[in-house]
């Protein structure tokens, strides 16, 4: 079982460059979400002893709260899926063969990939016509198209780790299947 707080890689000479290189970059993502997390905890901390104490909170904290979770949601989930970490139920698995739950898997990863580049696709859509049109945070008048490029290269990071994913699985490292 991986363990999800390891910085272990996990990764063989076989694997090669492009998997090395995306297994750093999605590394990256992944502190930087974890930095946005520790910094918007801070700031909900100092909102609500402001709101306690001083009867002064951070204006449009929860605004910021969304903003900030949805961008660093998005850049924990490559490393997630490269490391294989996703909740899975495998009750109705345990009993199938390996080929038939390797089959099972890639389908999965299969549909991670379409499922990331439709949000990709979509979500840069929604970016350019927030640019467009000027669309704005309610409070705090934050261009809402800053958020959506922020989260556009997780998904489509999301969907290079989907394939790196079916490719490990079609041609294992080490060539063992």
């Amino acid at each position: 079982m991986n363990e999800s707080l390891s910085f272990e890689s996990g990764l063989t000479p076989e694997h090669g460059v492009f998997r090395r290189v995306l297994h750093y970059v999605t590394q990256g993502f992944a502190l930087a979400g974890g930095l946005v997390l520790l910094l918007l905890i801070n700031m909900s901390l100092i909102s609500i002893i402001g709101r306690k104490l001083f009867a002064t909170p951070i204006r449009g904290d929860i605004e910021l709260m969304e903003i900030g979770a949805s961008i660093a949601i998005a850049a924990f989930l490559p490393l997630c899926e490269l490391r294989g970490t996703h909740i899975k139920v495998d009750a109705f698995t345990m009993k199938m063969s390996d080929a038939v739950v390797r089959t099972l898997d890639i389908f999965a990863h299969l549909l991670c990939l379409l499922a990331a580049l439709i949000l990709a696709w979509r979500t840069s859509l929604q970016m350019l016509d927030n640019m467009e049109y000027g669309d704005v945070s309610t409070l705090l008048s934050i261009p809402l198209w800053i958020p959506l490029m922020l989260i556009v290269p997780s998904l489509i990071l999301l969907a290079l780790c989907s394939a790196a994913r079916i490719h490990d699985l079609i041609c294992p490292p080490g060539g063992r299947a």
